[in-house]
């Protein structure tokens, strides 16, 4: 299936008086409508309102590699650098064709094509796989009034959450990783800085005594806050907005009691 969007105005260093002729990715004030083919070609296509943007041919702009094509003496092409440099991480070269004659290779960001590289970034963050972790508890089943009691998030290590996807001509890759652990017991305790505790035989980071039982059980939560960045086409990392995921467990926490027992002599 075919995706169609509207490109934006761009202006290159290739300027032709006529529109039909421009390797630009606008052919006129309301700009260009173009369509994704399956190949990652971009090819202009009537306007919605039944009128042709297009002046004479219908122009595609074909991705490639960095360089441009150069016509031989013999009618043939071959490739060369591109003789601009590349302006930024987010544009890649595209051949530009009119039918079938060879316009040019532009720099073009995903942008004037309609695809905001940022929208695909913040929409992976959502789709990240995130751990359905738990807390984990020891003692395990329930704990006693003045006896320590130690805490984990069970099932997440805190290893990076990551993704990629490659589409429209585009490398997105996003990575989670905790920047901070709240902790609160369910008995009117807080805690930060401990980290996601230690799973037993160890000693957790993330220990609590209670002071009094629970009615019927207290309710202990980890928010885990994960710090997001971004990147595009192996560019520079960017921040998005952190991730807040929250681990529960309901503990059960009775009274100790000291009592006197017979020895039997």
């Amino acid at each position: 299936m075919f995706l169609a969007v509207a490109a934006l105005a761009y202006a290159s260093a290739v300027v032709v008086a006529r529109a039909d002729t421009s390797a630009t990715s606008n052919t006129d004030p309301s700009g260009a409508h173009v369509e994704l083919q399956r190949d990652n070609t971009w090819i202009e296509v009537p306007s919605h309102d039944g009128s042709n943007t297009s002046t004479g041919c219908v122009r595609r702009w074909i991705p490639s590699g960095e360089f441009q094509l150069r016509k031989t003496p013999t009618g043939d092409y071959r490739e060369v650098p591109m003789t601009v440099a590349r302006p930024g991480p987010e544009y890649s070269v595209y051949q530009v064709f009119c039918d079938t004659t060879y316009l040019g290779a532009v720099w073009l960001r995903p942008q004037q094509f309609g695809v905001n590289p940022f929208a695909i970034a913040e929409r992976l963050v959502r789709d990240l796989p995130y751990p359905a972790a738990t807390v984990g508890t020891n003692p395990q089943t329930r704990g006693l009034t003045g006896l320590e009691t130690w805490f984990w998030v069970a099932g997440y290590t805190g290893a990076p959450i990551a993704d990629t996807v490659t589409q429209f001509g585009l490398h997105v890759d996003v990575e989670a990783v905790p920047a901070s652990v709240s902790w609160d017991f369910g008995d009117g305790t807080t805690a930060r800085g401990l980290g996601l505790g230690t799973a037993p035989p160890r000693r957790s980071t993330v220990v609590h005594t209670f002071e009094v039982r629970a009615r019927p059980a207290f309710a202990v939560r980890a928010l885990v806050m994960l710090s997001v960045r971004w990147r595009l086409n192996g560019g520079p990392w960017q921040a998005l907005d952190p991730v807040i995921r929250t681990a529960t467990q309901a503990y059960p926490v009775v009274e100790s009691r000291a009592a006197l027992v017979p020895d039997g002599s």
